[in-house]
């Protein structure tokens, strides 16, 4: 009897662990379902939005940074330029950190800048037309105990690395992005 418990008491901890160790891929495989049936709600779900934002945010305006020349002493207004296209970030990062907007990234899709509209109606599929859309190849690896990174690969060889973040146990958010072209953020 005692050995049963012990034995039972095992299993049940491998399993936790094993179920554990699996849901960032289960997190991966119901956020692929929610973009597929076009699902903004289900997708949401998977999503810290505050997160995203903040992270997309601090990698675009690094990069504008470097990009933009320093503000010289004699032009008051390169300062007051480079003002106005840093508030303008937080602007498009939030208007294109929608559910529809990451959905279409993942997607492998541009997301649009404006805040999308309720998606009409999936059109018939063409087949034509799929097979010339860049297939995603995904690779899910953790790095700690409370991060994993999904990257998705393009046929061209462009990433997309995303973090998702535990959030409990089993759970998982989507909270950070690094988009090719852009500098990495920590």
């Amino acid at each position: 009897m005692n050995k049963r418990r012990k034995a039972g008491a095992i299993a049940l901890v491998a399993l936790g662990a094993l179920t554990s160790y699996a849901s960032p891929y289960w997190t991966i495989y119901q956020m692929r379902s929610a973009i597929e049936t076009r699902d903004p709600e289900k997708f949401s779900r998977y999503v810290d939005y505050p997160a995203l934002r903040e992270n997309l945010k601090a990698q675009i305006v690094l990069s504008l940074k470097e990009q933009l020349p320093s503000p010289e002493k004699d032009n008051p207004f390169a300062g007051l330029g480079q003002m106005i296209g840093l508030a303008m970030v937080n602007t498009v990062v939030d208007a294109m950190v929608s559910p529809a907007g990451v959905m279409a990234l993942m997607a492998g899709e541009k997301p649009a800048a404006k805040p999308a509209q309720p998606a009409p109606a999936p059109a018939p599929a063409n087949p034509k037309k799929e097979a010339a859309k860049d297939t995603l190849k995904y690779d899910v690896s953790y790095r700690r105990w409370d991060l994993v990174q999904a990257t998705a690969t393009r046929d061209n060889g462009e990433q997309i690395v995303v973090d998702l973040r535990r959030d409990g146990l089993w759970s998982w958010k989507w909270a950070g992005v690094k988009l090719p072209g852009l500098q990495k953020v920590n």
